[in-house]
């Protein structure tokens, strides 16, 4: 009987936050998942949002091949967990009621998908999400093999932390505190896992900023409430209050910032920026990745840079099963995990956009020495060029002093770029920029 697969992802949980100097939360099972596996410690994720991370995992392939985003899904590009199913295993999902996981999990056998609201309440693990997944895993016993895919939110900023978890010796931020609570529902969950017959992977789909002031404008509430009132008196000036509140929200945060430049050093100023932005920094990047479970080697630590498309192929080379797969950009980490031979390759990366309508500003490789970065737009003045071994912090930008190395990552991204064959993108409709609107609204973005 070939192996379950548990497969989790937690969104924004960036990898120096569970392993390393800067851990600070309380992490046991976590800990245990290491000391019982593999651990990937230079995991690359392909951008700092969702649907291009999530779609590059699930494909193999980076997002100039597929098209996929967050808000336009590419229903014809080939999955992994397709070459699951054809070979009887039983699909199932825990995911957000988002269009993204919706489409991603269409076909699959089991589905639950919770509802998933930032400027509402929703249930968050302790309200029923975690029990829900507790019975799924009851329910999965009795159809081996199975796949069971997982993405939780419960660290997406804006969250709400169990106040029994804030305290410092959860960890030094409110963020560290939250991966501590989340820790101990994945020991509930692996209590219902047989490890001898289950292969475990956990990971994330990008890092975050953990911002060290507070930048929240704190009149928000009453605004929105206001907001609210005005929608039901005038519906139709609806718009115009979501673009107030948006507005006088940016501009009080902006404030903020400015006042705070000759207060701090670049890298706690950069602690204050956002995802989707003219940046990549590895604290939006640098992901973990842990596999542990049926015949995987114990205690193992892997400096090498991966990638993350690099899962999937890594999963189906654990089943032994062929990938079936043509044209993808993912290679099988299995070489890493039998002390054989391993050539790295280049991990693409780019910035997602909150708008539908345009992609990220910034394209770029990484290597395991240097991180290149340009304007989506071609601008040749737009370069980053960061020298990782010897400014890890990525504090200086190096591309006009060395010239020869931009010349040499951009034949990187060009032969990843070439070698991949194009795809055909199409307009969204009315109806799916109304329905993207409300999932932006969700979010929390708009």
């Amino acid at each position: 009987m070939k192996p379950n697969i548990l497969f989790i992802t937690i969104d924004s949980l960036r990898f120096d936050r569970v392993f390393g100097s800067e851990h600070t939360s309380k992490t046991p099972n976590v800990d245990f998942l290491i000391k019982n596996g593999t651990n990937f410690s230079q995991t690359i994720s392909t951008s700092d949002a969702t649907g291009l991370s999530i779609g590059s995992i699930f494909s193999g392939c980076f997002p100039f091949q597929t098209g996929i985003t967050h808000f336009d899904y590419n229903e014809t590009i080939p999955m992994f967990h397709d070459i699951l199913k054809k070979n009887n295993y039983f699909l199932a999902s825990t995911v957000p009621d988002v269009s993204f996981f919706l489409k991603l999990t269409s076909k699959y056998d089991k589905n639950y998908s919770y509802v998933y609201d930032k400027r509402e309440n929703w249930l968050h693990l302790d309200g029923g999400i975690g029990e829900e997944i507790i019975q799924q895993l009851i329910f999965l016993k009795e159809k081996s093999p199975w796949f069971y895919y997982i993405h939780l939110m419960d660290l997406h900023s804006p969250f709400k932390l169990p106040s029994e978890f804030n305290s410092s010796k959860f960890g030094l931020t409110s963020y560290d505190r939250m991966i501590s609570y989340i820790d101990t529902w994945l020991g509930k969950f692996f209590e219902q896992v047989n490890f001898d017959e289950t292969i475990i992977i956990l990971s994330a789909d990008h890092g975050d900023f953990i911002p060290t002031h507070d930048l929240k404008y704190h009149g928000s509430k009453n605004l929105h409430n206001f907001l609210r009132k005005c929608k039901k008196l005038f519906p139709k000036l609806e718009p115009l209050g979501v673009k107030l509140f948006t507005k006088i929200k940016s501009l009080v945060e902006n404030q903020k910032v400015e006042k705070l430049k000759n207060e701090l050093s670049s890298k706690d100023l950069r602690t204050l920026g956002t995802r989707g932005n003219t940046y990549l920094f590895d604290e939006l990047l640098l992901i973990p990745l842990i596999i542990s479970g049926k015949n995987i080697p114990k205690s193992k630590n892997i400096l090498n840079m991966v990638r993350q498309v690099d899962i999937f192929p890594t999963i189906l080379d654990l089943l032994k099963i062929p990938p079936s797969l043509e044209n993808i950009h993912g290679q099988s980490l299995c070489p890493l995990l039998n002390n054989e031979e391993f050539k790295e390759i280049t991990a693409y990366i780019e910035t997602g956009s909150r708008n539908p309508k345009k992609k990220g500003k910034l394209i770029g490789v990484r290597t395991s020495e240097f991180k290149y970065l340009k304007s989506r737009n071609l601008d040749e003045h737009d370069l980053m060029l960061y020298d990782l071994q010897n400014d890890p912090n990525e504090e200086k930008n190096i591309s006009n002093q060395n010239l020869t190395i931009c010349k040499k990552m951009e034949r990187l991204l060009s032969n990843l770029q070439k070698e991949s064959p194009s795809i055909i993108k199409h307009d969204l409709s009315k109806k799916e920029e109304r329905e993207i609107k409300e999932e932006l609204k969700k979010l929390g973005y708009i």
